[in-house]
């Protein structure tokens, strides 16, 4: 094919919009949450297996523990004072408070069964101390050493430490029944703590009571002769006070004072309220409205002379209108207004000054009953002072009388009930030696290591995913860039198309020599049927007018573009197009190493360099030889002005006529700025990502630079995929039963990935 371009000037390209795909809004369901545990498999594996070696080592490896427990019942204790007892029964049956007090009473004891004195008597009757130091002897059988001279403090918390670890004691809800539990590694040692620590609460419990008995007697012996005493001076300073006072007749309802006192405060509160009347009718005069409707209520000639003064001033006013101001009957309507105006003004005044007589005289009569109810007051004060200095009095002699009693029978109670006071305890359950340990429980240690570390595994699993922004399917892919996924390339193992060509005697040197030539080397392998699925996609993309100008880049060196690009111009290829695929990466180029081309002198910045130049263009497979390559050529020092300049939109336009498909193989997105001129100038851009290395923020921002420049951006390409990833929500047809009759695992055919040889040019 010639290169030499066309007379006829070039035109403008079509602009072309960025095509998107918005997928439809997946809620996360448990098929994704499966998906994240196949794909994260080995840590949560790992997990599990660290977990269930831990569990199974504190199973195996950790000395058995034996538990012995006893019960007893515990009835609350009695007070030393039974007539105090029985008047606290009556109290808490009234007020419905005998289950708390007994609560707290069970409480009580069961902190006293857990205290240091109790716990330290019980090892002090075992000889706790004894085996402890025999047992720090590096597990030797020695004998226990005879203890000499007063335990250290150091030791007495030992003891009391060693019996507190192993101890457990808990009150059977709605019942007072104490359950006692010592674990110990010794079997007999422990049913031994359980019942000498009983035996120690019970008598520690009736030398308490005992001793708190023998208190109160000898406190109540002092009390006794004071309260004697204070009675009897009681009683004389009552006597005194009533010879002294003449306090006789202290009934109220007899008493003369009382009743003087109700009839002026009566009185009083009559007087307020007929001053309260007269008041408010002054404040009513001093208020009078200009029509003196509330004085005409009262005064009847008052009321005529309102009516005759409003009746000369309706005539004035009549005349007035008719006759004007100067009528002579006008002046003598106004001297007869006048003269009723006057005679008004001397009945209010009249009616007033009768009113604030009233006023003054029941204010008068209010002031004088007070202070004759504050004089009777008095009276009754200093009589109310003596009645109550009395009933104080008085009520000190009883108490002190009545207090006296009590104490004294109190005392010959707790003379003989000094012993009787002490809980009673019953042991219901004693304990006994236990043939099976409690822990450590193997199955269930081993259940939990295996449920706790699968569980540690999920987490992790989730948390490296959501850490790891690398997608891995087509899926992840299509939902991050919004746009469609062309097609999901499998792994290519390096070297498969190369071996499938070793036993072909026609083969052409490139496919004998190139790794990558999967879709020619071996055209049943799913990695040329997805090619191939990339072909149909690029083709149905747009079905009344198909790409001729194809664009293939990623974001970033190494995700198989270069791959892609040889592989989808095969494919092209194979439906007897004229395909040309071109080298446009001027600074890493690979196309000819991947084809073996040994005529370097012709490149694509030749064609550019020197338009004049007419040469074929190289067809290195001879299985296509409708597939035609173009190299980089020697590499320019602009390489973006170069690929951005009018010559290479020409060159274009003249291979687009020679040619059905032209397939550009570009630079990286993000690496340098060549490949947007040649976007701008196709018909299809092709993005292309690999499958766990391309992240989020490379991909997108490789797709915001391309619909930047309206570049036709018609889908994304996966490349290195893993099927069992991407065919997780698929039925799984094509890798063993379905295709073209193969079912063997072939090497070559179900892994492979877009490589791209990145080897810094020679």
């Amino acid at each position: 094919m010639s290169v030499e371009p066309q007379p006829e000037p070039p035109t403008e390209p079509a602009a072309h919009s960025g095509a998107s795909f918005v997928p439809s809004e997946q809620q996360r369901s448990l098929m994704d949450v499966w998906r994240v545990l196949i794909k994260r498999r080995y840590t949560v594996l790992i997990v599990t297996i660290l977990c269930l070696a831990g569990a199974a080592y504190y199973a195996y490896h950790t000395r058995p523990v034996y538990e012995s427990m006893a019960r007893i019942d515990i009835e609350p204790s009695n007070s030393s004072n039974m007539v105090l007892q029985n008047m606290q029964s009556l109290a808490n049956a009234a007020t419905g408070g005998q289950s708390q007090q007994n609560s707290n009473d069970l409480q009580t004891e069961i902190q006293i069964l857990q205290s240091n004195s109790v716990l330290f008597r019980t090892a002090l009757r075992l000889n706790l101390l004894s085996r402890i130091l025999a047992s720090t002897n590096k597990g030797k059988p020695v004998r226990a050493p005879v203890l000499l001279g007063p335990i250290t403090e150091p030791e007495r918390r030992t003891m009391i430490n060693f019996i507190r670890d192993g101890l457990s004691v808990a009150l059977i809800q709605n019942t007072n029944v104490v359950e006692v539990r010592y674990r110990n590694t010794d079997p007999k040692l422990a049913a031994a703590v359980v019942n000498q620590l009983l035996a120690t609460y019970s008598n520690e419990v009736l030398r308490l009571k005992y001793d708190r008995s023998a208190q109160v007697s000898d406190w109540l012996q002092k009390q006794l002769g004071g309260l004697k005493q204070q009675a009897a001076d009681a009683q004389h300073q009552l006597a005194d006070y009533e010879r002294t006072h003449n306090i006789v007749g202290t009934d109220q309802n007899t008493n003369l004072t009382i009743q003087t006192l109700g009839l002026i405060s009566g009185d009083l509160e009559s007087a307020e309220a007929n001053r309260i009347s007269a008041e408010a009718r002054m404040h009513e005069f001093d208020s009078l409205n200009p029509n003196l409707k509330a004085l005409m209520s009262d005064n009847p000639a008052l009321g005529t002379l309102v009516t005759q003064l409003s009746t000369l001033q309706t005539q004035r006013a009549e005349l007035a209108s008719r006759f004007g101001k100067n009528y002579p009957q006008m002046q003598q309507l106004k001297v007869e207004i006048q003269n009723v105006q006057a005679q008004i003004n001397n009945q209010v005044k009249l009616a007033r000054l009768q009113v604030q007589a009233e006023y003054r005289s029941a204010l008068g009569v209010e002031n004088a009953l007070q202070k004759r109810l504050q004089a009777e007051e008095d009276a009754a004060y200093r009589l109310n002072a003596g009645i109550a200095q009395f009933a104080i009095l008085n009520n000190q002699a009883e108490l002190s009388r009545q207090l006296y009693d009590t104490l004294q029978l109190t005392l010959q109670e707790a003379s003989v009930t000094a012993g009787l006071s002490a809980a009673n305890i019953a042991v219901i359950d004693s304990a006994q030696v236990p043939f099976l340990p409690v822990a450590p429980r193997k199955r269930l240690s081993l259940g939990l290591g295996l449920l706790g570390g699968f569980l540690c595994g999920c987490v992790l699993a989730f948390l490296m995913e959501s850490i790891d922004d690398r997608m891995q399917t087509s899926e992840e892919f299509e939902t991050v860039s919004t746009l469609p996924s062309l097609a999901a390339i499998p792994h290519i193992k390096a070297g498969a198309a190369k071996r499938m060509s070793d036993g072909k005697p026609a083969a052409s040197q490139a496919l004998r020599t190139a790794p990558l030539l999967i879709a020619l080397g071996d055209p049943q392998s799913h990695s040329a049927e997805a090619y191939r699925g990339l072909r149909s996609s690029l083709l149905l993309s747009s079905i009344d007018n198909p790409p001729r100008v194809i664009v293939v880049t990623s974001a970033f060196p190494g995700e198989g573009k270069t791959t892609t690009a040889v592989n989808l111009a095969i494919t092209l290829a194979q439906r007897n197009e004229r395909v040309l695929l071109v080298d446009a990466d001027l600074r890493r180029g690979s196309l000819h190493r991947m084809f073996a081309l040994s005529d370097l002198s012709l490149g694509l910045t030749n064609v550019l360099a020197q338009p004049q130049t007419q040469r074929e263009l190289a067809a290195p497979l001879q299985e296509l030889p409708s597939l035609h390559v173009l190299a980089t050529g020697p590499r320019p020092p602009n390489p973006a002005e170069m690929l951005s300049s009018r010559r290479m939109e020409e060159q274009l336009q003249q291979w687009t006529q020679e040619f059905d498909r032209v397939v550009l193989d570009t630079a990286p997105m993000l690496a340098v700025s060549d490949t947007r001129a040649l976007a701008v100038l196709a018909d299809a851009v092709v993005l292309v990502a690999r499958a766990g290395v391309t992240r989020k923020r490379a991909l997108i921002r490789a797709r915001d630079l391309l619909w930047r420049v309206n570049a036709p951006v018609v889908g994304v390409v996966v490349n290195d995929v893993n099927l069992r990833l991407e065919n997780f929500y698929t039925y799984r047809y094509g890798m063993y039963s379905y295709g073209y009759g193969y079912r063997h695992h072939s090497p070559y055919s179900d892994r492979a990935y877009g490589y791209e040889d990145e080897d810094k040019e020679e």
